[in-house]
């Protein structure tokens, strides 16, 4: 079956929202940490807009990465797994065969 067209359940769905916005704090928390740590080496008044070219960047990358469409969440799984966002455990109760997808995706 491809990933595209697997279907989720109710239990599924729910554990998916929960592993996909815990992912998101996680995330959105290091980027408050790297802020708080810029700003306060800031030497300079370019340092203003190196960091709103960082959040700008980082927006971008946030709003393509944090998908939450069924049809490419394995996909969003399998990425945010390789950047340490979610662990395996946080997505026990997905089927055998989405767990399977994500981690052959993980290996290839």
């Amino acid at each position: 079956m491809n990933n595209r067209d697997m279907k989720w359940t109710a239990k599924e769905k729910k554990i998916a929202r929960k592993a996909f916005d815990n992912a998101y704090k996680k995330e959105m928390k290091q980027i408050q940490k790297t802020i708080v740590k810029k700003v306060k080496s800031f030497s300079e008044e370019q340092d203003v807009w190196r960091l709103h070219d960082y959040l700008s960047k980082k927006r971008k990358e946030i709003d393509e990465k944090y998908d939450y469409r069924y049809s490419v969440l394995i996909f969003v799984f399998v990425r945010l797994m390789r950047e340490g966002f979610i662990v395996e455990e946080d997505l026990e109760g997905l089927s055998v065969n989405k767990l399977e997808s994500i981690k052959r995706l993980l290996d290839f």
